[in-house]
């Protein structure tokens, strides 16, 4: 329960920055039992999945919208266009630049031109 309640909390926080302290006091747990829950459960750090699910959030961005990267990283509360291009890289094997261009849908592209 603890867990999907953590995770409910950082989906609706996304656009920001998040720290597992904060996220443990919305939940009124302590945060190093939360920690250690969250990652016997998920095998991974809260961290981990929070900028795991940051990065689903800015390929569905980079797909779906005309946002620039600094627009993206700013709204999802990396302190620049490069941090958040470092951790993209790391979980998808391909810059900011390079999912756009492999992904973005043809369709959202066509209705721009319009």
């Amino acid at each position: 329960m603890h867990i999907e309640q953590c995770k409910k909390y950082i989906f609706s926080h996304l656009h920001g920055q998040l720290t597992v302290q904060e996220i443990a006091e919305a939940l009124h747990l302590n945060a190093n039992y939360l920690s250690g829950l969250f990652k016997k459960h998920e095998d991974q750090t809260i961290l981990q999945y929070i900028l795991a699910e940051k990065v689903k959030l800015a390929q569905n961005m980079l797909v779906y919208s005309n946002y620039t990267y600094g627009e993206i990283a700013n709204y999802l509360g990396f302190s620049s266009q490069s941090h958040l291009g470092t951790h993209f890289k790391k979980i998808t094997q391909m810059t900011l630049g390079e999912y756009r261009s492999r992904y973005q849908s043809e369709v959202f592209v066509e209705d721009l031109s319009k």
